[in-house]
């Protein structure tokens, strides 16, 4: 009966390789509702897809109101801004080498017939303070749930590893290995507890055996063939007890992943980049995570190695291949060229040197750039929102500017018949 004392005495061993998990940051009201939004979808496949399209329509659905305000208002403008044209472009052509001035008179036939490009911008304003809000909302929630899958894994190794743990000598918990009794006190017949933890050490142990019969070195069934030193066969019964600690870690991945999978994407909660894998190594974890923890306890990637060991396929598997990034890219590009088209007059109009309309061929430019850069350093989960989010707002302008456009029709020359009485009137 060695085995019983010999595991009993690595207790202690064993006690050393369990891992802290890391402290995770209370979420904000807005990060909870993310949070209930997300758990709602369950363990499905694709779930966190799902949540981030589902999460990036409720909200736009709830802002759509300051959308159509803003549409109407911008129709309105631009049927002013099309029968100023005229005037406008006497205008450029007087003060063509005297900018102040042209900006000047500009303000004053704006005034003097009813535009104001504020009326517009508004609500815009409004839109893009809530995004900036959820935005950073969001960013916070993504980098908690990656924390929470981390701290799933370090509980499964914990729990493995307190399978193999006992308290003291009276601990007759039929689940641990490490029982310390003797086989020839046990009454069998009288002790149905004692018994029923004799019969779990007696299958760990052939778990035990088996294991190390199958290791290099090792010709028998005998774990501790060759071993004299009560260190090293403490360190064969910390090896065992560590590989079946990181298999479970293995099993509880494959069970909390399909979630986070999306179509080629292996993980959500990471960019769609070949730069980037299905597992990170510990830089890239602990850079991801930095909105969701207070701090990484010092000297921390020892054990994040221990507990992701035996994900060795997923620390090289790409977790992506660009696919959203360039999605993100062209989309805000097709919402910008848009953009730049309904503005036509306004930006080639508003300045006397046409350096407005060399604006607007520039934020064409650089809105797609700062998409690419989300995409690159944020999550794939961020990616799909932010392109749900500019396919929505293309899709609901376009219907709104049709529906507008009818419905301003009917009204364009009453609406120009009342910008032209208020000129009248400045006169």
């Amino acid at each position: 009966m060695e085995i019983l004392s010999l595991l009993a005495s690595a207790s202690q061993d064993i006690i050393q390789i369990g891992v802290e998990g890391i402290d995770s940051v209370s979420l904000n009201w807005i990060g909870n509702l993310i949070k209930w939004l997300f758990d709602a979808m369950g363990g499905i496949y694709g779930a966190v897809a799902l949540g981030a399209i589902c999460f990036t329509l409720i909200l736009k659905t709830i802002v759509l109101p300051l959308d159509i305000y803003s549409r109407v208002k911008t129709k309105k403008q631009a049927l002013i801004m099309e029968d100023m044209k005229p005037q406008m472009e006497k205008l450029k052509k007087q003060y063509a080498n005297d900018e102040k001035m042209y900006s000047q008179k500009y303000q004053e036939l704006q005034k003097a017939n009813g535009y104001s490009p504020l009326a517009a911008c508004l609500p815009t304003i409004v839109s893009l303070v809530i995004f900036m809000i959820v935005f950073a909302a969001f960013s916070t929630y993504s980098n908690y749930a990656v924390l929470d899958s981390y701290n799933e894994l370090v509980k499964a190794y914990n729990s493995s590893v307190a399978i193999y743990m006992t308290a003291d000598e009276n601990d007759t918990d039929p689940q641990h290995f490490l029982l310390l009794v003797d086989g020839e006190i046990i009454d069998a017949e009288n002790d149905e507890a004692l018994l029923s933890g004799t019969r779990q050490y007696r299958i760990m142990y052939d778990q035990f055996q088996t294991y190390y019969a199958t290791q290099d070195g090792h010709t028998g069934e005998d774990p501790f063939e060759g071993m004299t030193s009560e260190y090293d066969k403490n360190e064969v019964v910390v090896e065992f007890v560590q590989n079946n600690a990181q298999d479970a870690v293995v099993e509880k991945y494959s069970e909390n992943t399909q979630s986070s999978k999306f179509l080629w994407i292996k993980n959500m909660w990471y960019p769609d980049s070949m730069l980037n894998y299905e597992v990170p190594n510990f830089t890239k974890f602990s850079s991801a995570i930095t909105r969701a923890s207070s701090a990484i306890p010092a000297n921390y990637e020892e054990s994040y190695n221990e507990v992701t060991a035996k994900l060795s396929d997923q620390k090289s598997n790409y977790n992506g291949y660009f696919v959203l990034i360039v999605l993100a890219i062209g989309i805000m590009f097709l919402q910008q060229f848009i953009m730049m088209r309904t503005q036509k007059t306004t930006s080639e109009l508003s300045t006397v040197d046409d350096s407005g309309k060399r604006q607007n061929k520039w934020m064409m430019i650089i809105m797609p750039i700062i998409y690419a850069f989300f995409s690159f350093f944020y999550s794939a989960a961020f990616s799909l929102y932010m392109i749900t989010n500019v396919t929505y707002s293309l899709i609901s302008t376009l219907i709104i500017n049709k529906v507008v456009a009818v419905r301003f029709a009917k009204r364009k020359d009453q609406i120009l018949a009342k910008s032209r009485s208020k000129r009248s009137k400045k006169k």
